[in-house]
């Protein structure tokens, strides 16, 4: 079901009809009172047992502009190959995610539930919430800081090379599902009105459903919908150029994983063994 209010609704028609069908033993003609019969709410206990968000079809990537990260100049003025080092880099950049509720499970329950970007290279958590009960926007954004050791490059004789250091950015695109299992009573009071009574009342929402769409335990799968757009840090980009003869090799630098850093906002990475254009 995709709406608890609607389920709401059904419990408190239902109860009306079954009251003036009760009243129709005393005044045959109670059901013609049906609009000016009235239902008083007085109190509940609806609740959202395990609320969670859940990816609903794969996302979609798009590349943006990279972000520069730095850039060298290393020069084998020596007649043989040589290893030279790259000089380390560092940059800050800002991932930020969007999530949307577009389509809630009814006003009349109250949850919340954090859903992390399914995709990110890097290794950062990015993370965000959804609210069930209200067609609102949220944003999180988080600066991520990227330390890229100096890399070990083998440079042809007589040859300078140029590194530059770049962030691939990803603007990543998806839907996803609200879900979680409802149940749960109301209760109040039909007020008196003309002839009639006052009386109390009570229902369950498992009594506006099918019996065969419960659950084991009683409750009602309900679906929220919702979607997000992600902007992060994809792949860490090592671009080699050849200067003498303009020839180009570039590497994706991995995270290292194993180097945790106490700060989660901090992405660290691995120092390779790079050939030079112009190295067989």
């Amino acid at each position: 079901y995709d709406n608890v209010d609607t389920l709401i609704e059904k419990g408190r028609y239902n109860t009306k009809y079954n009251y003036l069908k009760r009243m129709e033993k005393y005044y045959p003609n109670a059901m013609a009172y049906f609009d000016k019969v009235t239902i008083n709410p007085q109190g509940n206990d609806f609740y959202i047992n395990n609320p969670k968000v859940e990816l609903d079809g794969e996302p979609s990537m798009n590349y943006l502009e990279d972000v520069y990260v730095g850039k060298a100049l290393l020069t084998n003025d020596t007649q043989q190959e040589q290893k030279l080092k790259s000089q380390s880099f560092t940059c800050k950049n800002t991932d930020t995610v969007t999530a949307t509720t577009t389509h809630t499970v009814g006003t009349s329950i109250q949850a919340t539930a954090k859903f992390t970007v399914p995709f990110n290279e890097t290794g950062v958590s990015l993370t965000t919430s959804y609210s069930f009960a209200n067609t609102n926007t949220n944003t999180n954004s988080k600066e991520i800081t990227h330390n890229v050791p100096s890399q070990d490059i083998l440079v042809p004789a007589n040859t300078t090379v140029e590194v530059i250091a770049y962030l691939k950015k990803v603007n990543v695109k998806g839907n996803v599902k609200l879900v979680g299992q409802v149940s749960g009573s109301e209760w109040g009071e039909i007020p008196s009105y003309l002839a009639f009574p006052r009386d109390g009342y009570k229902f369950s929402l498992s009594d506006t459903v099918n019996k065969s769409d419960l659950n084991e335990d009683g409750t009602i799968n309900i679906n929220g919908k919702g979607n997000y757009s992600a902007v992060m840090g994809d792949e860490l980009i090592v671009k080699v150029r050849n200067l003498n003869t303009n020839n180009v090799q570039e590497y994706v630098i991995p995270v290292d994983k194993k180097e945790k850093s106490n700060d989660s906002n901090i992405v660290k990475y691995w120092s390779l063994s790079i050939k030079a254009p112009g190295i067989k």
